[in-house]
């Protein structure tokens, strides 16, 4: 049977530390590709949770990226370099993958690649961490 990850929320004040400590970590090795926060509206999460609830899926994987001159079309030159997330749904277990294969659980559906949230900084507003 597959353990299943109970939701563990994190105190603000917690939350507020780890936040700096990757700030500070991040401005130590002063790349020019800090990140603090990526913000995706509402309707992109809610579409990607009803692709995941169809039962194909059986979660979403969080990758760190950074954006490359190929990721840019339509895209503030700013971007270039800094750092971003990209979500993956994840095929359940025995599900039939893009390539027409049998999956194990959590394979990336790299055919369903999510990203475009908007960067903190230049976009805060509303940023409390």
């Amino acid at each position: 049977m597959e353990k299943v990850n109970e939701s563990q929320p994190i105190d603000k004040n917690i939350a507020i530390k780890m936040v700096n400590a990757y700030s500070e970590e991040a401005t130590r090795l002063n790349s020019g590709s800090y990140t603090k926060a990526v913000w995706f509206p509402a309707e992109q999460i809610l579409a990607m949770a009803k692709k995941i609830s169809e039962g194909k899926h059986d979660g979403l994987r969080i990758y760190f990226a950074q954006y490359i001159e190929e990721s840019l079309k339509d895209l503030p030159e700013d971007h270039r370099g800094r750092n971003t997330v990209l979500l993956v749904p994840t095929y359940a277990a025995g599900q039939t993958n893009a390539r027409g294969e049998k999956t194990n659980a959590h394979e990336d559906d790299t055919a369903n690649i999510e990203n475009r949230g908007d960067l903190c900084p230049t976009m805060c507003d509303g940023t409390e961490l």
